[in-house]
């Protein structure tokens, strides 16, 4: 794949340079803060090889990409350039949010940088506890104390950590917050703490608390820095600049941060993991159901990173999070629901999107079980559920706990080992992770997905020819040109797959077979459709005519609607079109070319051709 083609293409058509505020990525999607969303051509994004989906929320603009998505992130900045790198907390912001909204990015502008630094400190935390709790390594021996101050160094000074992102995110100088961070985990502070000793500042008490793997105080910390920096830039000359403003700044937030930020905070923190622990001992296995049934819709809407907070918080609050071991388990349902397609799917194409998404989710990676497998298919994400809730009653039931932040999939399997012994915790996580998936497996294969080829009588079918080809009749009365002629990449390359185009001579558009429709996009300009022996076909009725907005488009079907060849699917007013300055030519493109040998275009360019002629075959 060339990424630095698709992130330049991304970057086109969410509105160019002038439109974006800044970009991060999470595991598997870039995070754009957009000054205006409808600037976006979000379905020349999802028609773009190497994309997923596109999905709106939480004020921002998620292009999902999968597994690549560091690869394609490198070359947006470089393109860009670092400053759009991050939230961009002081960027203007989008039309569309809110305070929450804004809230969301910052925690999520925060943390993603150290997502993956995370999981990696959490998988080896659960090593290191399994090792000794199948007495390969005492606490005393050397590599011990070695892996485990690996494992826990994030965790323990995670202040600095967090403080140096925060001061990133907040577009000031990172390294004064992650200074103020080192003082909260001082060795004479921590002393201090842990001997109850009285400590004043000039007189005022000092409220001590343990800061070591705090989360809130310093990005409170840092947001009050970033404030006072910035003022002090503006205010002082410039020969005093560079001593004073950091050195003025560190000592107020610090001073504020011992005496009343930390204080506050650190009982936010505790009342946070408190009220998490109410609402979850209520009816353990209830909330398990429920969130188990019901999470993936969250992580659909990108909305999860607003709960990380909270279970990062719970694991330094109370050292382990029930909670996180409920959610994992949604992540064996999609296993599930994904090999179940792969073992009832016929089509190679189906197969071959199942196969890679079983074990992407396996290790962690949900969205292209999500959204190339249970979404299209639809039932597959109602027994993901199912199965999701079960397993999720089951974690709940049996007390399972996390005991480290970070890892999906079989990757969170160390975590749920107790650092004092294996116990109901990892036992609790190997069941109802086997139940996720078996489950969700199982109904997937029997209720949630019923493949093409089982259903169809396709030795009898009047499309094909002698010579076992599928045929594809014209849709739109008009003149005939080869892909490669059309004036938009995306389709002359072929990127989306061979076909046709047509310049159109008459306002009609027809059903080219028997068969069904897959999809009417939102704007109405594409129409998705799938014949009964499974060619699936896209007719994309202009170019660029997205951002036209449905007006010229009167669609005559919907989705999953039955169709029969010569079926009046839509009309359209091509001279609104063309008054608007949009091309009308109508790119028709089997959009699932690599299931066979050969596409084969059988009229003569400029051809004029009647509707129902024959213009392709399919080997």
């Amino acid at each position: 794949m060339d990424f630095r083609k698709l992130a330049s293409d991304i970057i086109r058509n969410v509105g160019g340079k002038e439109n974006i505020n800044s970009v991060i990525h999470c595991v598997t999607r870039l995070r754009f803060s957009l000054k205006d969303h409808s600037l976006a051509n979000t379905d020349k994004i999802k028609e773009m090889d190497g994309v997923i989906t596109v999905v709106m929320s939480g004020g921002q603009y998620q292009v999902v990409i999968g597994n690549q998505v560091k690869d394609v992130f490198n070359e947006v900045i470089n393109i860009l350039g670092n400053s759009y790198s991050g939230n961009g907390g002081e960027a203007a912001e989008t039309k569309e949010k809110n305070a929450f909204n804004r809230f969301i990015d910052v925690i999520i502008g925060i943390i993603s940088p150290m997502m993956g630094l995370l999981a990696a400190s959490g998988i080896l935390k659960g090593l290191i506890g399994a090792s000794t709790a199948l007495h390969w390594l005492q606490a005393t021996d050397g590599t011990y104390i070695l892996l485990n101050a690996l494992g826990d160094g994030l965790f323990y000074f995670l202040p600095i950590m967090v403080g140096f992102s925060a001061g990133k995110t907040f577009n000031a100088n990172p390294y004064i917050p992650a200074a103020i961070g080192a003082a909260l985990v001082y060795p004479a502070v921590v002393a201090a703490v842990s001997a109850g000793k009285a400590l004043t500042f000039a007189g005022i008490p000092i409220i001590l608390t343990n800061y070591t793997s705090s989360l809130f105080p310093i990005i409170m910390a840092a947001w009050v820095a970033a404030k006072i920096e910035k003022w002090l830039e503006k205010k002082l000359p410039s020969s005093l600049k560079l001593i004073f403003v950091p050195l003025i700044t560190m000592v107020v937030t610090g001073i504020l941060t011992f005496l009343a930020v930390g204080p506050v905070l650190n009982e936010f923190s505790s009342l946070l993991a408190n009220i998490t622990m109410g609402i979850y001992h209520l009816s353990p296995i209830i909330a398990g159901v429920i969130l188990g049934a019901f999470w993936q819709l969250v992580v659909i809407f990108g909305l999860h990173y607003a709960f990380i907070p909270v279970l990062i918080n719970n694991m330094t609050t109370l050292h382990y999070d029930p909670v996180n071991a409920i959610l994992t388990v949604t992540v064996f349902a999609q296993v599930g629901a994904a090999l179940g397609v792969f073992l009832k799917a016929k089509n190679k194409k189906v197969r071959s999107i199942a196969g890679s998404a079983t074990v992407s989710a396996l290790l962690g990676i949900t969205e292209p079980a999500i959204y190339g497998i249970s979404l299209p298919y639809k039932k597959p994400f109602v027994m993901a559920g199912i199965a999701g809730g079960i397993g999720g009653g089951i974690t709940a039931a049996m007390g399972a706990k996390m005991f480290g932040f970070g890892g999906a999939g079989i990757f969170a399997a160390p975590m749920f080992i107790n650092p004092k012994g294996i116990d109901s915790s990892f036992y609790g996580f190997l069941i109802s992770a086997l139940v996720a998936v078996i489950g969700a497996a199982l109904l997937t294969y029997l209720f949630g997905y019923k493949d093409k080829a089982q259903t169809k009588n396709l030795e009898s079918n009047e499309y094909r020819d002698s010579k076992d080809n599928l045929n594809i009749y014209n849709t739109i009365q008009g003149a005939i040109i080869p892909l490669s002629e059309v004036k938009d990449e995306v389709f002359s390359s072929g990127a989306m797959g061979n076909g046709f185009a047509v310049i159109p001579d008459d306002n009609k558009v027809y059903a080219p077979f028997d068969g069904k429709v897959l999809s009417v996009f939102g704007t109405k300009h594409a129409i998705g459709l799938i014949s009964n022996d499974g060619v699936e076909l896209l007719i994309h009725m202009g170019i660029n005519t997205v951002e036209l907005n449905g007006s010229p488009f009167e669609i005559k079907v919907k989705d999953n609607e039955v169709i029969k060849k010569g079926q009046l699917i839509a009309e359209v007013n091509w001279k609104l079109v063309s008054t608007k300055n949009y091309d009308i030519t109508t790119p028709i493109i089997v959009t699932n070319t690599a299931d066979y040998q050969s596409v084969i275009l059988k009229v003569d360019k400029n051809k004029k051709v009647n509707i129902g002629e024959l213009v392709l075959t399919v080997n």
